[in-house]
């Protein structure tokens, strides 16, 4: 008896230990800040900096400062937007901050061993790939969405179709905010779909 009481606790410190081991190893969000940071500067370093929206293809990625920066002194890799053409459009118009807006869109969180593609966390979309027959766009106030996303619609035409990642200085900041967690940089798909200037209203639906 005096030996199965000397062994109980050593199993159920064993089994603590490997419990604590295990919930450590499934925790897609150790170290988030970090990872985060590395990703987008991952992001950056394959950015083509002397591209712009008007110069880049399908396909290629550039940057763009965020609107609220003056574009005439330095700044980091955490004060720009990243942005890969999926589509673009033979629009010349793009929304100004006062404008409203629809767009098809999804977010996404970092890739992680769990979301090797990155956690959805909101979106638009209805399938799997874009499809505007299908997809119902949201509307929104270019004024009213997070700075990454404002500085990339300012810079889109009707139709265009972009995936965007966001610093979380240019997302939701440090804190967490719902399901997303503080120091998240964000993947955006969005596909703008209408603009309609200040005085005007969007299409009925």
């Amino acid at each position: 008896m005096k030996r199965i009481a000397t062994i109980i606790p050593l199993v159920l410190a064993v089994l603590v230990a490997v419990s604590c081991k295990e919930t450590k190893e499934i925790d897609d969000h150790d170290n988030w800040q970090e990872r985060n940071t590395e990703y987008i500067s991952r992001i950056a370093a394959e950015c083509n900096p002397e591209l712009t929206p008007q110069t880049a293809q399908v396909g290629q990625l550039f940057r763009l400062l965020s609107f609220k920066l003056d574009s005439g002194k330095e700044w980091g890799d955490g004060s720009f937007i990243y942005c890969r053409i999926l589509d673009k459009s033979d629009d010349t118009i793009a929304p100004h901050y006062t404008d409203s807006i629809r767009m098809n869109y999804r977010v996404r969180l970092i890739p992680t061993d769990y979301y090797p593609e990155g956690q959805v966390i909101d979106q638009s979309f209805k399938t799997t790939e874009l499809d505007p027959s299908v997809n119902i766009p949201y509307s929104f106030l270019v004024s009213g969405l997070i700075d990454g996303v404002t500085t990339a619609v300012m810079n889109m035409h009707k139709g265009d179709f972009w995936r965007v990642y966001i610093p979380y200085g240019l997302g939701y900041g440090t804190s967490d905010k719902g399901t997303i967690p503080g120091y998240s940089a964000l993947i955006y798909e969005i596909n703008l779909t209408e603009i309609a200037p200040t005085g005007h209203d969007l299409s009925p639906r």
